[in-house]
């Protein structure tokens, strides 16, 4: 029952900002931002510590940073009850959301093998998908299933609008089947690998810190042999609309050492989204809960060898190491 009323009332929101100028919604998101975020303090310690140890700065810098990216928060969250808004304005979908690079995305999609989408909680990672399916590319994701019921229903909704497939974890293994389906059906497949592995991810250095990678793109890439293509969005710089960001694609490389193949492509995946988050910082969801496997408790690391976990730390490639074996011998 409370779940139907705040369903509504969320909807009624929806529409009524569906009828405002895009340039008002903006502006509210700012302000509601950082005027419900700062009220969080669990948040906004982990975001201010998260920046601190990531970009190596003070606290006034990162308390600085922090604020912007709750304005940004803020206006993704008032985009997000503005999909509809964007679904029925297709035409334009330019003036909303536009793409750097779209030959990089082509050529993805011409290798046939679907593809991976490396990507991360940059910007308004919602209109990623939403405007990727939109201009007319097929796009699926595998998500998670949110705790509130009314959200979830709504932003579902919306996903479907624009013509996005999303398989939400907790099916009982059905969303694993359809993220498969979805590529063999040349589907590019997002992932957000920036959210913890748990025990079972793959130890990298990720923001100077060990970080447990999930396995899903890494084994994805493997297992169809598909193109990894990084993409992101960011807000413009006059933070009016956003722009669809899309590197070269790359293959998941493989030595025939299944463990030392595992690291290298994790490692590798981890850094073009740190760099691409350093790029800008602003964008990207300092406050997230990231680092809450620790690295004893990753069951990869706890098999590697010390000067193997110290490689890790220090941030030494593995691909760099298996070079310089190899030349000695």
């Amino acid at each position: 029952m409370l779940s139907n009323v705040k369903y509504h009332l969320l909807k009624m929101v929806s529409s009524i900002l569906c009828r405002m100028p895009y340039k008002n919604i903006l502006a509210i998101g700012s302000f509601l931002g950082p005027a419900i975020m700062n009220r969080i303090p669990k948040q906004r310690n982990r975001g201010i510590e998260q920046i601190m140890t990531g970009l190596l700065c003070e606290r006034e810098d990162a308390e600085r940073l922090l604020n912007k990216v709750y304005q940004r928060v803020g206006m993704s969250a008032m985009e997000m009850l503005y999909m509809p808004r964007l679904c029925r304005e297709k035409l334009h979908i330019d003036e909303y959301v536009s793409i750097d690079h779209p030959e990089y995305l082509e050529a993805a999609y011409a290798e046939g093998k679907g593809i991976v989408g490396l990507t991360a909680h940059v910007g308004n990672w919602e209109w990623l998908g939403a405007g990727l399916a939109l201009y007319g590319y097929d796009t699926s994701a595998i998500g998670k299933k949110q705790r509130d019921d009314a959200l979830m229903r709504i932003i579902n909704e919306y996903r479907a609008e624009s013509g996005e497939h999303i398989y939400l974890t907790g099916t009982g293994g059905y969303e694993m089947i359809a993220a498969a389906r979805s590529m063999k059906k040349n589907h590019i497949l997002g992932f957000l690998s920036d959210k913890d592995g748990d025990r079972a991810g793959i130890p990298v250095r990720f923001m100077n810190r060990i970080f447990s990678f999930p396995q899903g793109p890494v084994v994805f890439a493997k297992k169809f042999r598909a193109p990894v293509l990084p993409i992101f969005v960011v807000r413009n710089e006059d933070r009016i609309g956003n722009t669809i960001c899309v590197g070269k694609h790359f293959y998941y490389e493989e030595t025939g050492d299944k463990k030392h193949d595992l690291l290298v492509n994790a490692q590798k995946m981890a850094a073009i989204m740190e760099e691409f988050i350093k790029a800008h910082p602003a964008d990207w969801m300092w406050f997230q809960h990231l680092f809450w496997t620790e690295p004893w408790s990753i069951e990869m690391y706890c098999q590697m060898t010390d000067e193997e976990k110290e490689e890790i730390i220090r941030g030494v490639p593995f691909a760099e190491r298996a070079e310089a074996v190899h030349e000695k011998t």
